[in-house]
């Protein structure tokens, strides 16, 4: 009798653990990272008797949970995809609403002074008309230094976010080395279920902040890495994220994998994916091209509108002064220079300006010193190996030690530098002229015929083409001599220079730094005449200028629309193609859950089934031992009897 109540003990205990185990699942059924766990039962044997063996009941082997690695490791790489993706997106949503404001933005205000000017066109004499454009000129400058600010806004939140999940990615860590530590202590034969699964919840939250592969010990701890071999966990002991100043930019923050005195920067590409790999690659790539291109348009405009207006006078006779002010490029330093070399850097012309900042390197080549200057934009670079003279690339000029102006200091080999210049040009840019009568709508000379021309010559235009020729606000009179040549006198009453100036029919005739334009034919004898302007504040040949500006290629050859309509194109196609990934890898994330669900998730009809089939298994267990009991009883009678 002992015999079959101890085959009916093991079977009331076996379901007992069976029921035990399914109303654990479904207690956890909608908790996260839990793995639906089973109770594994084997046959306790038998022993042999003359007609046989007979069974010795159940034992219960272990409890264990429904695990596949594969399934796992699949989502965690797809949360890690999705996260990156995710991220990014978002950012670059915002960029393209920041950009998209067709009511308030810079368009608008570029389009509202071009009306100003034109206004200014028809009525030079106007103080009123004068002070709208420069109100216009605040305006348009005003919306452009915001939208510079925002974008910088952006890049500040970003870096806060890229340290605050490389804070939330070091708790991980720290939990997942605690956790080895505890399933390395339970040891024995049997898995501590839900330590592994609490473990593999904050494996699969950590890939949400970067790609991480785990590789499971004999002693069930997991050594983890990340996406370029690094590790991260090992044993007890986790690495750490930390965030600090790149050396090689001082302005911009990086990502160090520390572990114990080894310091590894991490990169988008490293990270794999996560959080962090996607804001790094939106600060890094998306933002950092959406402010070079808003700096380059603070250039252009700067250069352009400034160079229009030296060729000018204002409403008082004098020289037209700029009407905008831009940014100062930034030259930072590697913080492992050896030397203590400054490299100066200025913009020359603002309509050459690229939508890009630049890196030098400095070496001494075999001959001589070399400075290595990279467009960051696109690889581009250019070598000087002559420091004492300026380099000029992009309307930028810089100046290296031993040549002149703000350089200084001296070199060592292998000393790198990076040039801010697209970056900052736009957090300068204001309107800088004081007055409407300072806007230069006239220019300084005129082109008059003489009046004895017995000739059809005819002036179309005059238009200043060189404002740094010294003789632009001289007096002079071009005298026909024949042989399509004038000749240049000066002088009350003019006499000859001895100066010839040749001339093509059709073609404008240079001079002075003047370019007029003339139709017809001369007579020999002829004349055009050079003089001042009477009244500059009523000249509006400037301004007319100024107009044409708006149908010029004022930011890299292109117009100052087109430029714009071109950031705008970028952002959005930029905004439309990571919301494009991020669906799919959302998908993919959404696939590798559901095939991990169906392996490790609770069902709950299930979990009641197996239930009524582990209560109806109790009971049966528990009328075994009531049989054998009962058996016992009547042996117990009959031998009393």
């Amino acid at each position: 009798m002992a015999g079959l109540i101890g085959i009916g003990q093991s079977a009331l205990m076996a379901a007992y653990a069976q029921l035990q185990t399914t109303g654990h699942n479904i207690a956890n059924a909608n908790t996260p990272g839990y793995s639906r766990q089973e109770a594994i039962l084997a046959t306790a044997g038998g022993y042999y008797t003359g007609g046989g063996f007979l069974g010795s009941g159940v034992d219960l082997v272990t409890v264990q949970r429904r695990y596949d690695q594969f399934l796992t490791a699949e989502l965690g790489s797809q949360s890690a995809a999705a996260a990156a993706a995710g991220k990014r997106a978002e950012m670059l949503g915002r960029i393209d609403r920041l950009l998209a404001d067709t009511d308030n933005g810079l368009g608008v205000a570029y389009d509202e002074l071009g009306s100003a000017l034109a206004d200014v066109v028809n009525r030079p004499f106007d103080p009123s008309a004068r002070q709208a454009v420069l109100t216009r000129a605040d305006a348009l400058a005003q919306r452009l230094r915001g939208l510079d600010g925002e974008l910088r806004q952006l890049g500040r939140e970003t870096e806060q976010r890229i340290a605050q999940s490389a804070g939330s990615a070091n708790l991980l860590l720290d939990g997942i080395a605690r956790l080895n530590e505890r399933i390395a202590q339970a040891g024995g034969s049997h898995a501590p279920n839900d330590l592994l699964d609490e473990r593999d919840a904050m494996l699969l939250e950590l890939n949400g902040y970067l790609k991480a592969t785990s590789y499971t010990q004999d002693d069930g701890t997991v050594t983890v890495f990340a996406a370029g071999g690094e590790g991260l966990v090992v044993g007890n002991r986790a690495a750490k994220l930390a965030v600090e100043p790149d050396p090689i930019d001082p302005a911009r923050q990086r990502v160090v994998l520390e572990t114990g005195s080894t310091r590894l920067p991490l990169g988008a590409a490293s990270l794999g994916g996560g959080a962090i790999a996607g804001l790094l690659q939106f600060r890094d790539g998306d933002l950092q091209a959406a402010r070079t291109r808003v700096g380059q348009l603070a250039a252009g405009l700067a250069g352009a509108y400034n160079a229009q207006q030296s060729a000018g006078l204002d409403a008082s006779g004098e020289p037209g002064q700029p009407m905008f002010a831009l940014g100062v490029p930034e030259v930072l330093a590697s913080s492992r220079n050896g030397g203590d070399a400054k490299i100066g850097v200025r913009v020359v012309d603002g309509t050459k300006v690229a939508a890009s900042d630049y890196a030098i390197r400095y070496e001494d080549a075999a001959g001589g010193p070399r400075y290595t200057l990279t467009r960051l934009s696109d690889g581009q670079s250019w070598q000087h190996d002559d420091p004492s003279t300026p380099l000029r690339v992009d309307g930028l000029e810089f100046v290296f030690p031993n040549g002149s102006g703000s350089a200084t200091g001296t070199p060592v080999a292998g000393d790198s530098f990076v040039v801010r210049s697209a970056s900052v040009l736009a957090a300068g840019f204001t309107a800088v002229l004081g007055s409407g009568a300072r806007l230069a709508t006239g220019l300084a000379m005129t082109a008059e015929l003489g009046a004895a021309n017995t000739g059809d010559l005819t002036v179309r235009g005059f238009e200043l083409a060189d404002p740094a020729d010294p003789d632009r606000y001289a007096a002079a009179s071009l005298r026909y001599i024949g042989g399509n040549a004038f000749e240049l006198r000066r002088g009350d009453p003019p006499a000859s220079t001895g100066t010839t100036i040749a001339w093509n029919p059709g073609e404008p005739l240079a001079y002075g730094g003047w370019t007029i334009a003339v139709q017809g034919r001369p007579e020999v004898g002829d004349t055009i005449d050079v003089v001042a302007v009477a009244d500059p504040s009523t000249d509006n040949r400037n301004a007319r200028a100024m107009v044409a500006l708006a149908e010029s290629g004022i930011v890299g050859d292109e117009t100052f629309s087109d430029a714009f309509a071109a950031l705008l194109v970028d952002a959005g196609t930029r905004a439309e193609s990571a919301q494009a990934t991020e669906a799919v890898s959302q998908r993919l994330l959404g696939d590798a859950r559901a095939a991990h669900a169906s392996q490790s998730g609770v069902n709950l009809d299930e979990e009641a089934a197996r239930l009524m089939q582990y209560q109806q298994m109790y009971q049966a267990a528990a009328r075994v031992i009531q049989a054998a009991q009962s058996m016992f009883d009547a042996l117990l009678g009959a031998t009393a009897r």
